[in-house]
């Protein structure tokens, strides 16, 4: 596995993660502070994402 398709896995997983998260469902309101600190840990992987992809210098584009 290269870095590219490693990174590339990575964010598809954090994609699906952030999805189930936001998913289009009837729940309970969350407490504001929990739903903060959710809202700051999907922030430090994204960080993580653009670190490693930087770090490792993987040249991406988006999809069309």
């Amino acid at each position: 596995m290269t870095t590219t398709e490693k990174y590339l896995a990575m964010n598809n997983e954090f994609c699906r993660l952030r999805d189930a998260i936001y998913a289009d469902v009837e729940e309970a309101d969350e407490d504001p502070k929990v739903q903060k600190s959710v809202e700051m840990a999907l922030g430090v992987l994204v960080q993580y994402l653009d670190y490693y992809k930087e770090l490792n210098d993987i040249k991406t584009r988006q999809k069309q």
